[in-house]
């Protein structure tokens, strides 16, 4: 288990709470292991659905070539987009 170093403080609403009391009880974790869990699992999908994205454009891009641009451009042009901080991660 990764070391837990950082506080974060969150305001729930009392329904909230009890939601996330009420699941993290089912599974037999505290609340903090179940908030974490619940990040983790958010960050993750937002990158899987982020990744998928960038994959179809690829995609299309490939099958819809730019007629002035050759095939080893274009892969070198796709390198370069992915060496973008907004895309790294991805």
């Amino acid at each position: 288990m990764a070391t837990l170093e950082k506080r974060v403080q969150v305001l729930l609403s009392a329904e909230q709470y009890a939601r996330v009391e009420a699941a993290a009880k089912r599974a037999h974790v505290s609340v903090g292991a179940y908030v974490r869990e619940a990040i983790d699992e958010r960050l993750d999908r937002k990158r899987s659905d982020a990744k998928a994205a960038l994959e179809r454009l690829w995609a299309w891009a490939d099958e819809h070539p730019m007629p002035a641009i050759t095939e080893q451009e274009w892969s070198d042009h796709k390198d370069d987009l992915l060496d973008r901080p907004a895309l790294t991660g991805i």
